[in-house]
């Protein structure tokens, strides 16, 4: 499926005319399939549990006697060997909570038998969400809706005996898999070698159509530079002195290897030199309130350039601000390398974002009139200024 996307994506953006549309190997990806998995309670009562399989998971059948653990910390006090760990943490943003996705290899340490993770999210209508976490773990372990999580907890607050089954048949292949980056451009006139780079990921994980996370993120990047050449069609000074670039990762949800691969591929590469990084990887939606913000990482010196142009969108309406944030998504790589960078988050991406975040509710319907076009624009406005900029300083 991943693979006739992009064949389906490089011939639409060859059609549209970019410069140097083509795709680069990523070999040795990770090869995880997900089966038909059931979890289910068997005591007291019979009942299936609503789980989706954490990346990595490796087929098992156990049963086992549940402890619950709702803090992380806990655990070295709370006796887990031998049980199935089911974890009732509360949600207190993505960042701070995502470590209980993570823990699987920390509670097969302590001699767990399998891990159930209460869904990262804020909201839930009985729908698990999925996500990296069980790579490396020789343990089953999977993701469960809040409100189960929550039942579990209260049985065992109350002091009853749960007994759960695990027959978990998702796997890995035994050999690797290859999948392609795609990359597309607007040539600079003046500076080719000096390249802006404005990206998403085009992988999602294989529940829903992954139109949030990360597709309208690719549609916005195309739409940006779409309408970049064609003013440039109509007005020369939208032609850019430096290159716009456009890139779709793989495998940013496998732990960012598309983008890991081209920057170990590219960094020696002394043609030519990225002064701009970006991304859009938490909904592209239209921002609507001051909570919306470019994340930046980089010097005092680009930030008060990038300050100039979030005034001029906000003279135009589009309500934006900029905020210090190492975390820079799949253009991390660069920015620890001093490049200035920025990821797009909306306001929605504090807590909405999160309710469809990886599960089988990711579908297009959850954009709004407005929400590509204006990220869209936010784009293509930092693209034409930065290409055209004379003074944004050295890199």
């Amino acid at each position: 499926m991943l693979c006739r996307a992009i064949d389906f994506l490089a011939k639409s953006l060859e059609e549209d005319d970019f410069d140097d549309v083509h795709t680069e190997e990523v070999p040795n990806l990770p090869n995880w399939v997900r089966e038909d998995d059931n979890v289910e309670i068997i005591e007291p009562r019979h009942q299936r549990l609503n789980v989706l399989a954490l990346g990595g998971c490796e087929p098992a059948n156990i049963t086992g006697e549940v402890v619950v653990i709702r803090d992380l910390d806990d655990s070295k006090f709370i006796n887990v060997s031998g049980k199935i760990v089911v974890t009732a943490q509360q949600f207190k943003g993505y960042p701070q909570t995502v470590k209980y996705r993570q823990s699987v290899k920390l509670f097969e340490s302590l001699g767990a038998i399998g891990v159930l993770i209460k869904s990262v999210t804020s909201f839930s209508i009985n729908s698990p969400h999925t996500g990296s976490g069980a790579e490396g773990a020789r343990i089953p372990a999977a993701s469960l809706t809040i409100e189960q999580a929550d039942m579990i907890d209260r049985m065992f607050q109350n002091g009853e005996k749960i007994v759960i089954r695990m027959n978990m048949k998702s796997h890995s292949e035994n050999h690797t898999t290859t999948s392609r980056n795609l990359i597309f451009q607007i040539t600079g006139e003046k500076f080719p070698s000096e390249v802006v780079l404005l990206s998403a990921h085009l992988d999602s994980w294989d529940v829903g159509q992954g139109a949030m996370d990360d597709g309208g993120g690719c549609a916005a990047v195309w739409s940006a530079l779409y309408s970049l050449k064609q003013l440039a069609k109509k007005n020369a000074a939208f032609k850019p002195k430096r290159t716009i670039r456009g890139i779709f990762w793989t495998s940013e949800e496998q732990g960012f290897l598309g983008a890991k691969h081209y920057y170990n591929t590219h960094k020696n590469d002394t043609n030519e030199t990225f002064y701009f990084v970006s991304e859009t990887d938490t909904g592209a939606f239209r921002p609507v309130n001051w909570f919306s913000h470019l994340s930046f990482s980089g010097d005092q010196q680009h930030m008060k350039r990038l300050d100039e142009i979030v005034h001029l969108l906000n003279r135009n309406g589009i309500l934006l601000g900029l905020m210090n944030n190492p975390s820079q998504g799949d253009v991390r790589f660069w920015a620890k390398d001093g490049i200035p960078s920025v990821n797009y988050i909306p306001d929605k991406a504090i807590d909405y974002y999160f309710y469809f975040h990886h599960t089988g509710g990711d579908y297009i319907t959850i954009f709004k009139d407005g929400d590509l076009e204006y990220t869209a624009s936010i784009f293509a406005v930092l693209g034409h200024i930065i290409a055209n900029m004379d003074n944004w300083g050295p890199t």
